[in-house]
Formats: C-alpha cells, sequence, structure tokens
C-alpha cells in the first residue's frame, strides 16, 4: 500500500477511535465513516444527510440542530455532547467540527470527529451524584469539615470548608481559598509554636494530624478547637489535610471542672486517711489499754477470790461462798470479752492473704481443736471444696460457726451437726448445719451485731460476739453470710467467701 493513496488514507481513517465526517460549507454532510453508518444502523445515503438528526436522542435533538446551523453560519468551531441509537441503547458521544477555509479566508468545507464518551459520562455523572452525597453529608454534619493545602512555596490555603466550618468562625469559604490568614488571626498566639511544630511534623512524615488549640472568636471570646486530619502529597509537591474540627470548649470545661473534683477528692481522701490513721493509732492504744490495764484488775479480782475462798471458805456461811464463786466466774467471763473484743477490733487492720486453700483440711483441725465441746455431737462432713481464703481466718469462721453448733444441740437427745458445701452462680456456698434449739427468724437481723444474743446467758455460754466476727471475716472476703432457722428445729448457717474461689483439683494448701 503506496503512501499517500487513497486504500493507506482510508486505513488510516478506520484505524482511528474517532469517526470522522465532513460537510460542504452551508452544513450539509460530504462523507460520513462507513464505521459510523454500521454502529447507528442507517444507510450511507442517510448518514450523508440530515436524516442522520433522527439519530438522536428526542430529548437533545432540536438544541443539535440548532447549534449545528448557528457555527455552520457564523463559521466557528463546533462542540455538543448528545446521545445517539445505538440498537436498542442510547449512548453519549461528542462531536467536533472546525471550518476549512481558503486562502482568502472563506469557508470551504468542515472537517469533523464523533467520539464514543458514554463510559466517560457515566463516570461523570457518578462523580457528580457523589460530590452531591457527600456535599450533602458535609452540609448536614455538625462536624466543621476542610482541605487545607500547603504549597511547596509555603502558601497556606483552604481549598475546601464546610458550611458548619463558615457559620462556626464566620468566614465565607471564598476568601480562604485564596489564604488562610484570615482563620490564622483568630489563633490564640501562645498555641502557635505548638501548631507549627505539629503540622510540619504531620507532613514531612505524612502522618494523622491531631491538634488541641484556642481561637479567640469576636462574639464568643477564647474556645477551644480539636482538629483530625490525614495528609496526601500532591503532584506538584504541595500537602494537602483532608479533616475534621470540632468546637471542645464545653468538654474541656467539664474536663476542668472534672481535674477540680479530683483534686477536692484526693485532698479530702488524705484528710480522711490522716484522720483514719490517727483513729488507728487510737484504736491500738485502747486495745494496748485494755489488753494490759484491764486485765490487771480482773486478774486482782479472781485472784483474791479464789485466796478468800481457799483460804477462809470453812469458815463462810455458803451464801458468802457461792457470791465469792460468782464474782470470779465474772472476772473470767469479762476476761473472754476482752479477748473476743480484741479479736473483733483486730480483724480490721490484719491485712487479708489469700491463697488456694484445701478447707476440708481446715475443717478436719477445727473439729479435733473442738473435741471437748463436741462431746456425743453426731458430725457428718459432706464435700467442702477449696477455695482462694485467708487460711487463719476462714479456720476462725469455722471455729466459731461449728462451736455454736454444739453449744445449741447440746441439749438434744442425738444431737447431730452437719457442713456441706456446693457451687451456686460461680461461687461457692459452705453450711453449717444443727439440730439444736434453732430461733426465732424474726431476729435474724440482730444475729451478727457485737452482743447482740437470741437465748439468755444463763442457758448457754458465750460473749456475743462470735458471729460478729464471722461476719467481718466473711465480709472482708467479698462474700456474705445468712442463716436459716425455727424455734427448736435447728438452724443453718450459709456463707460465702467471694467469687475468687478455687477450681477442683488445683493445688490448695
Amino acid at each position: 500500500m503506496h503512501p499517500g493513496s487513497d486504500a493507506w488514507r482510508r486505513s488510516i481513517i478506520e484505524w482511528l477511535p474517532q469517526y470522522l465526517w465532513t460537510s460542504d460549507a452551508t452544513g450539509n454532510l460530504t462523507y460520513v465513516d462507513r464505521r459510523f453508518h454500521e454502529l447507528l444502523g442507517i444507510s450511507a445515503s442517510e448518514g450523508e444527510a440530515v436524516g442522520w438528526f433522527t439519530c438522536i436522542h428526542p430529548d437533545e435533538r432540536d438544541a443539535a440542530r440548532q447549534r449545528w446551523f448557528e457555527c455552520v453560519g457564523q463559521a466557528r468551531d463546533f462542540r455538543l455532547e448528545y446521545r445517539l441509537a445505538v440498537g436498542d441503547v442510547y449512548r453519549w458521544f461528542v462531536a467536533r467540527a472546525r471550518p476549512a477555509r481558503d486562502e482568502s479566508g472563506a469557508v470551504t468545507h468542515f472537517v469533523g470527529t464523533v467520539h464514543d464518551i458514554h463510559e466517560d459520562v457515566a463516570t461523570r455523572l457518578a462523580l457528580k451524584s457523589e460530590q452531591g452525597r457527600l456535599s450533602g453529608l458535609a452540609a448536614s454534619s455538625p462536624l466543621m469539615l476542610y482541605s487545607f493545602r500547603h504549597s511547596p512555596e509555603g502558601r497556606p490555603t483552604f481549598p475546601y470548608v464546610s458550611p458548619a466550618f463558615e457559620r462556626h468562625f464566620g468566614v465565607k469559604g471564598e476568601l480562604l481559598v485564596d489564604d488562610a490568614l484570615t482563620f490564622f488571626m483568630l489563633g490564640h498566639p501562645d498555641d502557635s509554636p505548638a501548631i507549627t511544630e505539629s503540622v510540619i511534623a504531620s507532613r514531612d512524615n505524612l502522618s494523622l494530624w491531631t491538634q488541641q488549640w484556642r481561637c479567640i472568636l469576636p462574639d464568643r471570646g477564647v474556645i477551644w478547637l480539636e482538629a483530625h486530619a490525614m495528609p496526601v502529597r500532591d503532584p506538584d509537591g504541595a500537602t494537602t489535610w483532608h479533616g475534621s474540627l470540632a468546637d471542645i470548649t464545653e468538654r474541656r470545661r467539664v474536663e476542668q471542672e472534672i481535674r477540680s473534683l479530683n483534686s477536692e477528692l484526693e485532698r479530702r481522701v488524705a484528710e480522711r486517711t490522716a484522720e483514719l490513721e490517727a483513729a488507728n493509732r487510737e484504736l491500738e492504744a485502747f486495745s494496748y489499754s485494755v489488753s494490759h490495764d484491764l486485765r490487771e484488775p480482773l486478774r486482782a479480782i479472781n485472784g483474791f477470790s479464789r485466796a478468800v475462798v481457799e483460804d477462809f471458805g470453812a469458815s463462810l456461811p455458803p451464801g458468802a461462798t457461792r457470791q465469792l464463786e460468782a464474782i470470779r466466774a465474772g472476772a473470767l467471763r469479762m476476761g473472754r470479752l476482752i479477748d473476743d473484743l480484741l479479736a473483733f477490733s483486730r480483724l480490721g487492720r490484719q491485712p487479708l492473704k489469700r491463697r488456694p486453700t484445701d478447707l476440708a483440711r481446715v475443717v478436719e483441725e477445727c473439729l479435733r481443736e473442738l473435741e471437748t465441746a463436741k462431746g456425743t455431737t453426731a458430725v457428718r462432713v459432706g464435700e467442702i471444696l477449696p477455695s482462694d481464703v485467708d487460711a487463719a481466718l476462714a479456720k476462725q469462721v469455722f471455729l466459731n460457726l461449728l462451736a455454736n453448733a454444739f453449744k445449741y444441740s447440746r441439749p438434744r437427745p442425738t444431737p447431730t451437726v452437719e457442713l456441706d458445701s456446693r457451687r451456686e452462680n460461680g461461687q461457692v456456698v459452705y453450711s453449717v448445719r444443727d439440730n439444736g434449739v434453732g430461733f426465732d427468724m424474726k431476729y435474724a437481723s440482730k444475729l451478727f451485731q457485737v452482743f447482740q444474743r437470741l437465748h439468755a446467758k444463763e442457758d448457754f455460754e458465750g460473749t456475743g460476739v462470735g458471729l460478729a466476727i464471722v461476719h467481718r471475716i466473711v465480709s472482708r472476703h467479698g462474700g456474705r453470710i445468712w442463716a436459716e432457722a425455727a424455734i427448736d428445729g435447728g438452724a443453718t448457717f450459709f456463707f460465702t467467701l467471694g467469687e475468687n474461689s478455687a477450681t477442683p483439683g488445683e493445688d490448695a494448701e
């Protein structure tokens, strides 16, 4: 194929992505690429006459006809986008034409192209729809959205600010597009160095920019702002941050109030701690006084009463001897009461040492120590589950409850005490049951109070402190204790020792 030949020119035309066409000076088509005829499904005669206008979508047909003949009449360039029927669908095309002139400048003909831009138009419409959606979101968002650009020459501008941004600062976005100084002038001067440093770091590392600073607004005074923005590098070397601003003035005020309240709370805690330490020192001094100063006269009362009975018992009237024995019994009871009170007061100061403990072994130790108090009582021990407890304090709980059970079941012909445990709602519930004299449940709320007794001291010995000690130990473990009983129907004490329980098979002491 020889260059310059008609066949050579046709091959070039057919390889172009556009469809070529020509018209005379009056606008009548003189040539149309045959591929365009095939695309539209029209004949060459139709394509080279004004009939091809009928292929244009009805919505654009009249405007296309008018624009074409206007450009022909004025001998100027023609460009128009419209839809053409391709088979059963319409596709978007763009038509372009330029007038060709002779040496005198007169138009001799027009040379044009038609190009399928359907995909481009679809992309453009999708972008327009997305821009509309984003604009709607920005307009309705309470956040102040923005794009901030820092040019390679160091010129700052805001290519975009949302309506909320404009309303909040009383500035027009059009002004910020050219110069950001209008906004920067609102910043508190003391915060400028930190802002500049953080912006430079974000620009150099392309890292998320987060910053808080103050602004001074004419109508509101000082406000606090918080910014979050992600930088991107532009092709020209500029950096643009896309992000949001939030007015955090109220949040800062609340935070300051919380800090003030925390400081006040810390001060009060320090005061209360000092008062508690002073009270503990006084309690220690009182305990020392009780332990030493009160025991001495009790020992004297007990000793001299016994000496009188031993030395002069034969010469004393029977009534005097009984009274001296009552004095001795009272002194001994007072000594036991002092011991119990000291033990009760020490519980609040004694540190809790939790560790996995084999409470079945603890129960065995308690039963051995209470062998005398047990007497003829039948004891049945079920499964006693292990638990993370202070072993010494847990032992005191079982000792006190078992001693109570032996004491109040003693009058029965066949006294019986049962111990057991079970898992319930993530905790271990322990129980000590007896078939003793029981009590009226309407008085159950008094059981764990110091010196509260539900039976006469003439019937059953005791100081009224034992169950109070049990209650305090259980409470310190984060557990609870309760009782179920009936008059002459026995009593059962249930208790837990907190949720930190050892699992079966776990090593325990």
